[in-house]
């Protein structure tokens, strides 16, 4: 029994050194693709003296480890590249915006211009007829009562003229100061224009 059992393990022995003999040479040609194989890497100095174990086992850690940190990377990039897109799909909307709030500063500034050059104009024209209406006035009826009503009804509509005026400016304060949260984050210089505006109505009473 023992003799039979002693004939077995010797075949394998001698089975499993063949074995090993013919993979060393295979290995030894390819030692490139298998040096990192569990199975060889403690055996590195035996299947190439001019390999040191240790120094194969340090190159092996380091290609694992660059190919794991590689697999972050990419991750990473993947992510950053992913952000990126991201950002780009919101700049377009935001330009858009910013274009279409120029264009309505560009209507406002144009419109009160236009209002205020308008306004003017027409305020001096009707100071230089009152001017020569209390002239004829000065010259034809003196201090009577005409001359009383007539300046009154002047008076009067000056008045109505200045309050329209008033009017129209609190409105469009009111407008911008509407809009003041938009305009302290793109067009604070009008902003300003507008509180400076507000105050001066403020203080006038009207």
């Amino acid at each position: 029994m023992l003799v039979i059992i002693a004939a077995t393990v010797l075949s394998i022995l001698v089975m499993g050194i063949v074995h090993a003999s013919s993979s060393v040479e295979k290995i030894k040609l390819h030692w490139n693709e298998y040096r990192c194989n569990p199975i060889y890497m403690p055996f590195a100095g035996s299947i190439r003296p001019d390999v040191d174990t240790a120094e194969n086992f340090a190159y092996c850690t380091n290609a694992m480890a660059g190919h794991f940190f590689g697999y972050i990377i990419d991750g990473i990039n993947q992510l950053f590249s992913t952000a990126a897109e991201s950002l780009g799909a919101l700049a377009d909307p935001l330009v858009a915006f910013r274009e279409m709030f120029t264009k309505l500063r560009m209507f406002m500034l144009s419109f009160a211009s236009s209002t205020f050059s308008k306004a003017a104009s027409s305020t001096s024209v009707f100071v230089h007829y009152l001017i020569k209406i209390r002239d004829v006035l000065k010259r034809f009826v003196g201090e009577g009562y005409i001359g009383a009503f007539l300046v009154n009804a002047i008076v009067d509509f000056i008045w109505s003229f200045v309050t329209l005026f008033i009017s129209i400016l609190k409105t469009f304060v009111f407008a911008l100061l509407a809009i003041s949260i938009i305009l302290a984050l793109f067009q604070p210089e009008l902003l300003v224009v507008a509180i400076v505006l507000a105050s001066m109505i403020a203080a006038s009473g009207f």
